[in-house]
């Protein structure tokens, strides 16, 4: 459940996600190089520059966004890959940890949006249909979608399914809580076309999930997820958990038993493990000194070790740095795809996308979003034309989340060469142990790497828009 966490990225979903990316961001604070030390895993770096890389600046779009948004779509090239990311920004209760809670899930103002909702999807599906592309993977995010209806979420599955132009396999994932997810809800949208579920567990253990804001026991969550996984094997749809290192009173030995529970105790298909993001304002940093201790930076980068080598000797995929597969179900499709820097459209308030040369965000004040939709308009509040380096900044990004980079391949998408300035940061980083040469031009991150790639990916924005934006 990337709402929560400092999950890739995700424009959109940001989670990010990805969901920074739902608003125009900057790298906080002063980013330093990395530091040559014995202990790059520790301390490479002071701190992480921030939950997600590529938030890019741009230049506003000064012209009509309606027209700007549509132009972009009918000069699509169709055989890219593109995706949507619709937002639900209602969430019954909000856990200690949330950054992104926005409203109360109540049943009157859930209908109406969900109306909305529909429209502002069928509106912009006949622009896409217009312009020949199609959508490889839907991204329900939050908020909370599983606090809708079960009619309410089954419709709006549905009209995705009748009014968006989708790929045959289309990956269309719900993101949501164990709590309140029904049998029949489950069964509603898997049978109007969902095939994936990301859900917010965090953890397993039942003391650790009360202290941030969970409902379920840890045994009730195991049984939930069982229960999820059973109703969705007619459908071969994947259910996705995720897990969170870093959190109040979890050691070494809370956070590989959380892990092993996951692997031994559930059938799930994938799963995502994440480090905590304090975000300033939420009830977890206000309430911080009355719970248990948190661990600290340095002991977080032993957790991620810790919680790595556990993946990988349980044989399960590494899919990116955050997301690992158990079988070939679960496809991460939205998340990779979107750090790579896709076409992403944006539906429901609050939602953020990029299409074309352009980065869109729509109306986060709920009633604005419902007027504007009424009134026949795309709820666009506002939008950046994207600067010219984003394209290799979104290659460069998502190849980093593989764990690799390829300098040749970036010099090829940039169309000037970035082999050889780039090489003197590449040395840097390989001198403080972040990267490993494998070939001419061809690295790959070290564990070390891995774990502060977020600090790797800013640098490595602001050095292409340092070499692109040259004269």
């Amino acid at each position: 459940m990337k709402t929560i966490t400092t999950a890739e990225t995700e424009m959109g979903s940001e989670t990010a996600g990805a969901r920074g990316a739902r608003h125009p961001g900057r790298h906080p604070g002063r980013v330093e190089p990395p530091r040559i030390t014995a202990t790059p895993m520790s301390e490479a770096f002071t701190r992480k520059y921030g939950v997600h890389a590529g938030l890019m600046g741009g230049e506003p779009i000064q012209k009509d966004l309606q027209e700007v948004w549509k132009g972009e779509v009918l000069s699509s090239d169709s055989s890219r890959p593109a995706v949507a990311y619709i937002h639900i920004p209602f969430c019954s209760s909000r856990c200690l940890f949330c950054g992104f809670y926005a409203h109360s899930s109540i049943e009157e103002t859930m209908q109406a949006y969900t109306l909305a909702l529909g429209t502002e999807i069928r509106a912009s599906g006949k622009e896409l249909k217009r312009s020949g592309v199609t959508l490889d993977a839907v991204y329900f995010g939050g908020g909370t979608p599983t606090d809708l209806s079960r009619k309410d979420l089954a419709w709006l599955v549905r009209t995705v399914r009748n009014e968006l132009p989708l790929s045959d396999d289309c990956e269309v994932t719900i993101e949501g809580r164990l709590f309140g997810f029904d049998d029949e809800k489950v069964k509603a949208v898997l049978d109007e076309g969902a095939n994936r579920f990301s859900l917010g567990v965090q953890s397993f253990n039942t003391q650790i999930r009360q202290r941030v804001g969970r409902k379920h026991t840890g045994e009730e969550a195991v049984q939930r997820t069982n229960r999820l996984v059973e109703l969705s094997e007619a459908y071969r749809a994947a259910v996705i958990i995720d897990l969170i290192y870093g959190l109040p009173g979890q050691g070494e030995a809370e956070w590989l038993g959380d892990i092993d529970c996951a692997i031994q105790e559930t059938g799930i298909h994938g799963l995502d493990l994440y480090q905590i993001n304090m975000i300033p304002g939420t009830p977890l940093a206000d309430k911080r000194d009355n719970l248990p201790a948190m661990a600290d930076l340095s002991q977080q980068g032993d957790l991620f070790l810790a919680g790595r080598k556990r993946m990988s000797n349980a044989g399960f995929n590494r899919l990116s740095i955050a997301h690992w597969g158990r079988d070939p179900r679960e496809r991460n499709r939205y998340n990779s795809w979107n750090k790579r820097g896709v076409n992403c459209l944006p539906l429901g308030s609050g939602a953020g996308g990029r299409w074309g040369a352009g980065r869109f965000f729509q109306e986060k004040d709920l009633t604005r979003y419902l007027a504007r939709v009424v009134e026949g308009e795309k709820p666009l509040a506002m939008g950046m034309y994207a600067p010219s380096y984003a394209p290799v900044v979104g290659l460069a990004i998502g190849q980093m989340e593989q764990q690799v980079l390829d300098l040749f391949t970036l010099e090829k998408a940039a169309g000037r060469p970035l082999v050889d300035p780039l090489e003197p940061m590449m040395a840097l980083w390989q001198e403080a142990g972040l990267i490993s040469e494998e070939s001419s031009a061809c690295h790959r991150l070290t564990e070390a790497g891995e774990f502060w790639v977020v600090n790797l990916q800013t640098l490595m924005e602001l050095e292409l828009k340092r070499l692109l934006c040259e004269t």
